[in-house]
């Protein structure tokens, strides 16, 4: 626990069942509330799988700062063991907003670069979708890597004829190819075709980021699905398959059962060997289609971009999304930030 002179505290949560998890939960759902006003907030199940229930391969660790007793800020830091990228860190703050401008997200960010550091850090990610995180960025020394942006498709605005010739003109396009696709937990058979599959993402664009993409290994596929199933999320999978039987790209969109019409596209690609077939639409296109046979009360589904990847922002751009958020990243030696702290 940290506690500043101007009597706000810095506690780091340690479980779902506690005080610390509650006020975290308000900072969050104020922080939803400012960038969705008209969605539905993440519900403390949803938190505390994010959280608690993560995979072998993931660490998030998470402060509340309260000020007499009130919520007023979090933070989380995120880190991926994947052996190569272990020692960058991504670290979060968020302040409630009629709290800023107080010391609170300087507070969070000491506590969380301290707690970097005794982890093995050497570098640090941030991001923000708004000047007052980016200014903290650039206090701590961070630089600007990258620009994201955050795209929404409204189902209403969806345009039925356009997706169902997608899907009836792929096999002329792609002759050979077929698509095979589940609702849940990957299934065993299909565990390797579709790591091989994802794997295809190593080439996405990371601009300036110190970041070396690796592939997701088979057993942490699972593990991140299940993970994905215990924060309230139904996975909805469209594997590619060339004629000669191998993976040539997948898409995948999580549907959440805890916020009703709400869906999150995750990853899609398409092997470098078979782009060119436009694979990429009929993958999106049937997925869509089976995920809203299995939940037909979707609404929207949200879509993160580089903005230099303007093949897939092609894609999503016909299809119906539109620009929602933009985001700004930024990262740093995690002495450089630290020194900046003073």
């Amino acid at each position: 626990m940290t506690t500043t002179a101007t009597g706000l505290r810095v506690v780091e949560v340690t479980g779902p069942a506690t005080p610390e998890f509650d006020a975290f939960v308000t900072v969050r759902q104020a922080d939803d509330a400012e960038l969705a006003p008209d969605d539905p907030v993440t519900p403390p199940e949803e938190l505390a799988g994010e959280l608690f229930r993560t995979p072998p391969h993931v660490v998030q660790q998470a402060w509340v700062a309260t000020r007499d007793g009130e919520p007023v800020g979090a933070a989380v830091r995120e880190q991926q063991i994947d052996g190569v990228n272990d020692a960058t860190m991504m670290l979060y703050a968020m302040t409630r907003p009629d709290h800023r401008r107080q010391g609170v997200a300087l507070a969070l960010a000491r506590t969380g670069l301290d707690a970097l550091a005794a982890a093995g850090a050497t570098s640090v990610i941030g991001f923000s979708a708004g000047e007052p995180g980016a200014a903290l960025c650039r206090r701590l020394g961070l630089t600007h890597r990258q620009d994201e942006r955050e795209s929404r498709l409204r189902i209403e605005d969806l345009d039925p004829a356009q997706q169902q010739r997608w899907i009836d003109e792929a096999p002329a396009r792609a002759a050979g190819y077929r698509l095979e696709g589940w609702v849940g937990v990957c299934p065993d058979a299909w565990v390797a075709p579709l790591a091989t599959a994802l794997a295809s993402m190593v080439d996405a664009p990371v601009d300036n980021f110190n970041w070396d993409v690796q592939p997701v290994a088979h057993d942490e596929l699972v593990d991140r699905e299940r993970w994905w199933d215990a924060r309230g999320c139904d996975i909805v999978t469209t594997i590619a398959l060339a004629p000669g039987g191998e993976p040539a790209g997948a898409t995948q969109l999580l549907v959440s059962r805890l916020r009703p019409g709400i869906a999150l596209q995750s990853d899609t690609g398409v092997v470098a060997a078979h782009r060119g077939h436009r694979l990429g639409q009929w993958l999106k296109a049937e997925n869509l289609r089976r995920a809203r046979a299995h939940d037909p009360g979707i609404r929207t589904v949200d879509t993160m971009n580089a903005e230099t990847n303007p093949w897939m922002l092609a894609i999503n751009v016909e299809m119906g999304f539109r620009p929602w958020h933009a985001y700004a990243t930024f990262q740093a030696d995690l002495a450089t930030a630290r020194a900046a702290l003073g």
